[in-house]
């Protein structure tokens, strides 16, 4: 991906939203200071400006610990374009609470947690929210399933109490689902996420070193299997209601790893391939999430439940991302014409060099749609990307269905300016 200078659409419309980002986000701007920065007139100008995914979570963690949700506002307010400081967080007591009180101020943070426990918080706009999920429903149309109120959606896993997976839960269902679809009840209303995380990391801790009490340990063990049995409650009751609607559309909005495990129960139950003739469908994104499955594990999935690939949407994306990369029936991810695709060396630094029309190297991008923040990220992911015409017979580059994290190879997921990233944001709590 050579550079491109002079008048060219895509980058005059990074430009154009640099130059009205730069004036609102604090970062941005320091960042664009100290590299000399004043315009985007080729895409080499662009990768020093790309924020590493961990800089999303590049706040002290003390601020977490002792509760100072007045300087997490002023760590958040750094990496917005929109200002957060003027968020009221008094009576705050825990993160849980603290996104409630940025969302009732139009902030709608975020959040996911990595390999590392540490959260990630991103600030996110309405605006946001409804680009992602009109792209998610155009990317259903694209393939044949535009939104008709004829479907059972039935959501596998259950409930986080994160309100961004809940509005696309519910949108889904909204969008797709029939008056009289299946209900999936939940045996009790989840604790906030964050809080029982929180909860189950510091038990974790004090039984690894050693200084929970005995009665603490019984009471949480107690706890883990009331909600592990509640979980498997719902996945029989989930599974009871697919055989019973077995010849009606169903619409599973689930990972691979829940999909798979309710197709297992299924199959327990004595029922093979040929069960299922309604005419059903799913849509997923990523891959297994840490999981392992057998090698078949999608044709097991598939043939049990007749999902076909015309009524199957599998996509690349992520938090950082409004828009999706949908995946074609000859297995490459499509970059929509939103989303401006880099691929850096592994340490982030520079353009990868293209070789026989392919690029290998660390995924990075900027996204057009993006409201709440900068939408230039560099990820954790290795990729490798086509740049000529996909076998599908569409133009414009395609991802190839290998993609990998850094931090699962040997290698280690290493990106040369996380460090200074770091250091900007923390100097904004300094000032």
């Amino acid at each position: 991906m050579s550079a491109v200078t002079g008048h060219h659409p895509v980058i005059e419309a990074i430009d154009a939203r640099f130059q009205e980002r730069r004036r609102q986000v604090p970062v941005l701007a320091q960042r664009a200071d100290a590299e000399g920065i004043t315009a985007i007139r080729a895409r080499e100008d662009m990768v020093p400006l790309l924020f590493p995914h961990t800089t999303y979570k590049s706040y002290p963690e003390s601020l977490v610990a002792k509760g100072r949700w007045a300087q997490l506002n002023r760590w958040l307010d750094s990496l917005s374009a929109h200002r957060v400081t003027g968020v009221d967080v008094t009576g705050v007591e825990d993160v849980d609470d603290w996104i409630d009180r940025l969302e009732a101020a139009g902030h709608l943070v975020s959040s996911s947690s990595g390999t590392s426990g540490k959260n990630s918080f991103l600030n996110k706009t309405r605006r946001d929210r409804d680009v992602s999920l009109r792209n998610l429903i155009d990317c259903l149309t694209e393939i044949g399933l535009p939104p008709e109120p004829v479907w059972h959606v039935v959501p596998v896993g259950p409930t986080t109490g994160v309100t961004a997976h809940t509005f696309i839960r519910d949108a889904i269902k909204d969008a797709y689902g029939r008056p009289d679809g299946i209900e999936i009840f939940e045996k009790a209303a989840p604790d906030k996420y964050h809080r029982y995380m929180a909860r189950l990391n510091a038990m974790r801790r004090a039984m690894a070193d050693g200084t929970a009490r005995p009665d603490e340990v019984a009471a949480f063990e107690a706890e883990a299997a009331r909600r592990q049995a509640e979980m498997e409650e719902r996945a029989q009751h989930i599974a009871d209601q697919v055989i019973a609607h077995r010849s009606e559309r169903i619409f599973f909005h689930a990972t691979f790893p829940m999909l798979y495990r309710l197709s297992e129960l299924v199959r327990g139950r004595g029922v093979s391939e040929g069960f299922f003739t309604g005419e059903n469908a799913t849509t997923t994104g990523g891959g297994l999430k840490g999981d392992t499955l057998p090698p078949d594990y999608q044709d097991r999935i598939f043939g049990l439940f007749n999902i076909t690939p015309s009524r199957f949407l599998h996509y690349y994306s992520m938090q950082e991302l409004n828009v999706r990369m949908p995946k074609c029936p000859q297995g490459r991810y499509h970059v929509p014409p939103q989303l401006v695709l880099f691929v850096l060396d592994q340490a982030g630094e520079t353009l990868a060099p293209v070789s026989d029309g392919q690029i290998e190297g660390r995924a990075a991008f900027f996204d057009l749609t993006v409201d709440g923040r900068w939408g230039g990220t560099i990820t954790g992911d290795r990729i490798r990307v086509e740049l000529g015409t996909c076998p599908c017979g569409r133009p414009g580059p395609t991802v190839f269905d290998e993609i990998v994290r850094y931090s699962d190879l040997a290698d280690d997921d290493k990106i040369t300016c996380a460090g200074t990233m770091e250091g900007y944001v923390r100097g904004f709590l300094q000032d």
